[in-house]
């Protein structure tokens, strides 16, 4: 029986009202696995390959009766991703006679009012919003999911291995006690077969998980544009003018890694249109743009049909956010993975099918790193999640969020929360007791005749916005021009009354800083520079490096036909020395360091591992960007770590007498206050030194 002919009349009637020519192969795969099967699905494949509908289109089949109930619950990492979906199904639902309802910040109050008190049809929602329900409204919560059938998780890949994954499956395992065993789907555009198994159990479920893959791509044309020699903070003039000229022909994403960058390529790009008086459209795109100028850029590309624009933006736009049809990607500055690389360059191609990459580099380094994640990607090597291992700050969230739902739970009952829900499982009982007895005693947590209340310490958190979330947010300044608020910007001492800056890609002076309310007043102006933006630009994976490693040995490189490339490689090569195991790098000041070719986790470990038998007083450090360690004894201790056996213990003992280390290496993970110090340093040694397989 074709996929097709199972499906209700109703959809039947939209699909061909639509103009299908017929359903994708992952949507025909879906609607049969769905129908045959009682298991979960995960649907893995490519950006515009019709994953959206994969996911919906045999959930909505499957529903036999819509008048009892919320029968599906999507869950999007992005509000704009569910205003997105929801234009993209309402029209379906029309057809379904179903309601659907948005539930975030800026979705309409009546609908949600009207979706609590009879709850029906769709509901599309961020994990944070299910926190904020739990925690306020805990009847309603109830009330409103437990006659649901179905959770869709979209864009799965950005939950995994992460805090705010954790976060979604202990939300997961909380409602599913109001629920009779829902089915789970999951969309993902990039899994790699190391994480199926983690995948599958991400959801926390007694059924059985399928994974569905479609590893149909559109064809991919390369372009490189290479050039050394200006080095510094400022993009080349070389690299700044080649991405220019492909931007006067095609619509562009251009991906720099850092807020910093953005906001100089895209000003400067606007003042070369402006000087030729070239009718092209510029933008930024980034977290610290006001999310109203943000949503203007989003809507100005999915609408636009004629005008050539160019958005430089960094991962905001990895996401299967609907902006249109991009004509190609530009990557500037390497990426950190091959799976980040591959979300990029899904966003090109939609309307031709074959997605156009235009590398353009001017550090030997970030080309060398940029061509192994391109290497890895065409044999089809996506690089394994690095997972959260014993997340204590995370339960310790979830404890405190658990007790403002509940008024009050039983200490007992507390106590043995890592067996009633499956995302803990990991942490051991001893360390679940060692947590609590520390909330208990900074009073995050009081007890009551062996009931556990909020304590006085754990009100306080509360009183704070983000509590619901478990990714940082950054509290800095916010920018405003007249009545519009621009963004926000880390408030640092080059922000002066004067100071001339760069934001969404235009430049402001500064005109007013008011400190108590964090508000930074500014004018338009001509010329200014990127604000210091404090961020990382993300772990390189391991595998990126091991193979930046590899190309250099087999001269891989060679076939690109570059010159300049070729040139570069082997003079990198010459300033490496290859001795007992290691490679040694000494530059002109005489710094000498080891280049391990290993992902930035590994170079921790291995900086703390150095670091815990050092000689008082010698600095070492790492410089993630070139895989490299330095410091005035370096080959002396690796000698040291190779003759000797050095536990864990000895890193255990380092960490022990500093504090700074500790709160270097936990200060992205947030609710930490919540942890204590022992357990702080075993979540370091578990997860910088136990790497999953």
């Amino acid at each position: 029986m074709q996929a097709f002919d199972s499906l209700n009349r109703n959809i039947q009637e939209y699909i061909y009202d639509k103009g299908w020519p017929a359903l994708t192969r992952i949507q025909s795969a879906s609607i049969k696995q769905i129908a045959n099967t009682d298991h979960n699905l995960i649907l893995s494949a490519p950006t515009a390959s019709g994953k959206t509908e994969a996911a919906f289109i045999p959930a909505l089949n499957s529903v036999e009766e819509w008048k009892t109930g919320l029968k599906v619950l999507y869950i999007s990492p992005l509000k704009a991703l569910i205003n997105d979906q929801f234009q993209r199904i309402s029209e379906l639902c029309h057809y379904l006679d179903v309601p659907i309802t948005r539930w975030h910040g800026e979705a309409s109050q009546a609908q949600k009012k009207k979706v609590v008190k009879q709850p029906k049809g769709i509901l599309l929602i961020t994990p944070e919003s299910i926190e904020g329900m739990l925690v306020n409204r805990p009847g309603e919560a109830q009330h409103l999911f437990k006659g649901v059938e179905w959770i869709i998780i979209d864009e799965l890949h950005s939950f995994l291995g992460t805090q705010r994954g954790i976060h979604l499956q202990s939300l997961m395992q909380r409602i599913n006690q109001f629920m009779q065993n829902p089915r789970f789907i999951a969309m993902s555009a990039t899994l790699s077969k190391t994480d199926f198994g983690y995948a599958k159990a991400f959801f926390g479920s007694k059924r059985e998980t399928d994974i569905l893959v479609d590893r149909e791509k559109n064809d991919l044309f390369v372009t490189i544009d290479y050039t050394s020699g200006e080095t510094g903070p400022f993009i080349s003039r070389e690299s700044l003018a080649s991405i220019y000229q492909y931007s006067k022909n095609e619509t562009m994403l251009i991906f720099p890694n850092s807020r910093n960058k953005v906001e100089e390529i895209t000003h400067k790009l606007e003042k070369m249109a402006k000087e030729e008086n070239a009718p092209i459209r510029y933008f930024a795109h980034h977290s610290s743009i006001d999310k109203v100028l943000r949503e203007e850029v989003e809507f100005f590309a999915k609408n636009n049909e004629e005008d050539l624009f160019t958005i430089t933006c960094t991962s905001t736009l990895e996401l299967g956010i609907d902006i249109g049809s991009v004509d190609s990607v530009v990557q500037y500055n390497a990426p950190p993975s091959t799976s980040s690389l591959s979300q990029r360059l899904g966003r090109s191609g939609r309307r031709t099918h074959q997605s156009i990459l235009h590398i353009v580099e001017d550090d030997p380094w970030e080309m060398l790193q940029t061509y192994s994640a391109l290497d890895l990607l065409e044999r089809k090597e996506i690089d394994a999640m690095e997972t959260i291992e014993t997340p204590y700050n995370a339960l310790a969230h979830q404890v405190m969020a658990i007790l403002f739902q509940k008024i009050s739970v039983p200490l007992a009952q507390l106590m043995r929360m890592n067996q009633i829900f499956p995302v803990w499982k990991e942490i051991s009982d001893t360390d679940l007791a060692t947590l609590i007895d520390y909330m208990v005693e900074k009073e995050f947590i009081e007890i009551m005749d062996e009931e556990a209340i909020v304590g006085i310490e754990g009100e306080r958190l509360l009183r704070f916005r983000d509590f619901y979330a478990l990714f940082l947010t950054t509290s800095d300044f916010s920018v405003h021009y007249q009545h519009e608020r621009i963004g926000s910007l880390p408030f640092t001492p080059d922000i002066q009354i004067e100071s001339k800056i760069l934001l969404a890609g235009r430049v402001w002076v500064v005109r007013d800083i008011d400190i108590k309310a964090k508000r930074i007043l500014v004018d338009k102006t001509k010329e200014g520079k990127a604000p210091k933006f404090v961020s990382g630009e993300g772990f390189v994976s391991n595998e990126v490096r091991v193979n930046m490693e590899q190309l250099l040995k087999n001269e891989t490189y060679l076939t690109l036909n570059n010159e300049k490339i070729t040139e570069d490689f082997e003079l990198l090569k010459s300033k490496l020395v290859y001795d007992e195991g290691n490679y040694w790098y000494e530059d002109e000041q005489a710094n000498r360091g080891i280049v391990t070719f290993k992902g930035t986790r590994f170079n921790i470990a291995l900086l703390l591992l150095i670091k815990s038998v050092a000689a008082e007083g010698e600095t070492y450090q790492l410089h993630d960007k070139h895989s490299l360690i330095t410091g005035p004894n370096i080959k002396k201790v690796m000698e040291e770590l190779n003759k000797n056996e050095h536990s864990l213990d000895t890193v255990a003992a380092y960490l022990e007498k500093n504090e700074k280390a500790i709160e270097e290496l936990t200060t992205h993970q947030k609710f930490m206050q919540l942890v204590p110090k022992s357990l702080k340093i075993k979540w370091i040694l578990t997860n910088f030194f136990t790497m999953r397989t």
